[in-house]
Parts: C-alpha cells; sequence; structure tokens
C-alpha cells in the first residue's frame, strides 16, 4: 500500500464534517425535467468490515456529506448491508446545483476512532450540468485491519484513492433510475487515482 501521512483521534476530539447529509435523489427523478439542477453519482467504500465500520465519509463544497454506510438500528449500532459486491459500501446518488463544486475532504471512522490526513486534502473539482448525470468514480478507502486493544481488530493503514469502477456503478444506477436517458449520462470522471497530497497530479 502506497505510503502517506495520516492521523487518529478518539471521537471526543475529532475533526467534524460539518454540513447536512445528503439524501439521495428520488429514483423517479426524470433528467429531462432538471433545468437547475444535475445528478452526481459515485460508489463510496471501504475496503474491510469489523464490527461497526470502517465508515468513510466525504464532503462536497456544495451539498453536504455522504457516508460509505447506513445506520440499520442506531439503538443497536448495526449497518445497512453493503450494496457492494467486491468492497463494503453503496450508491450514492445526489441531485445538486449545476454549477462548479468539487470533493472537498474525506475521513474514515471505525468505532470510537476517527482517522484523517495530517496534510490537506486537494479539492476535486468537478462540473454539475443541468439535465445530466456525472459519475465521480468509486470514492474508496483502502484499509489494513490489525491488533487493537482489547483484542479488537483496528485500522493499522490506509490510502484514500478515486477509482474506475463505471462499469458496476452504471449497471446499479441504470437499475434504480430508469428515467434517465442514457444520453444524459456523463461517465467520464474528474479524477482517478491516489486522493492525497502525496499524488503529484494533486499536489499544490
Amino acid at each position: 500500500m502506497r505510503r502517506f501521512t495520516w492521523m487518529c483521534s478518539t471521537l471526543l476530539a475529532v475533526i467534524t464534517l460539518t454540513g447536512c447529509a445528503a439524501k439521495n435523489a428520488d429514483m423517479s427523478i426524470n433528467t429531462s425535467q432538471l433545468t437547475e439542477t444535475g445528478l452526481v453519482y459515485a460508489s463510496l467504500s471501504t475496503s474491510d468490515e469489523y464490527m461497526y465500520g470502517p465508515i468513510a465519509t466525504v464532503r462536497f463544497e456544495r451539498g453536504g456529506i455522504i457516508k460509505s454506510r447506513e445506520e440499520d438500528n442506531p439503538v443497536v449500532g448495526s449497518l445497512k448491508p453493503s450494496e457492494l459486491q467486491d468492497d463494503y459500501g453503496r450508491l450514492v446518488v445526489l441531485e445538486l446545483p449545476a454549477g462548479k463544486n468539487s470533493l472537498e475532504y474525506w475521513v474514515v471512522t471505525h468505532g470510537t476512532t476517527q482517522y484523517h490526513s495530517v496534510d490537506d486534502v486537494p479539492k476535486i473539482g468537478f462540473t454539475v450540468e443541468p439535465g445530466k448525470a456525472v459519475y465521480l468514480g468509486n470514492l474508496h478507502i483502502q484499509t489494513s485491519l490489525g491488533p487493537g486493544l482489547f483484542g479488537h481488530k483496528a485500522i493499522v493503514d490506509l490510502l484514500p484513492e478515486i477509482r474506475d469502477r463505471s462499469q458496476r456503478d452504471l449497471e446499479m444506477f441504470r437499475a434504480r433510475y430508469p428515467n434517465v436517458a442514457e444520453a444524459d449520462i456523463i461517465s467520464k470522471q474528474p479524477f482517478v487515482g491516489v486522493w492525497s497530497q502525496s499524488n503529484p497530479l494533486l499536489a499544490q
């Protein structure tokens, strides 16, 4: 796994991602009726699952935050099953205002611990086009688990990356949003690669 600098903190002293949790767009939506907004879709995932998490969270410049997993029963701390075959996560489809936007930041939560980049996270810019559906890629946190406290597993290494899983994700998107015309789907991703300052393509 390629190295970059990250750190962890307990949720008592956590770096929070401000913003409202974004909800998936109505599955009956028709992009031909959207004049001031458009759709963006992406899969959000981690490579491991152990007890409660890990859960990846990503913040948009305009559009709130999204999480790789949703709670099934918050009382007992259970998560809804993963929607993805190869990873642990789900497909996210958002209706956002037309115009310039960006993916701003990521964090990973596992139990009572949050992991984040020490360096500034480079923004990934994209444009929301009215009446179109833009693919942002697979927003993925590759995690490695190892021994933690009290015999439980914990994250010992991680790598944030944006991958091309367009074939899988587009199939899911088409099945759930049948009213989106093929001509209105933009599958070209704004970026593919490691999402950190260690990537020379993103270094500022």
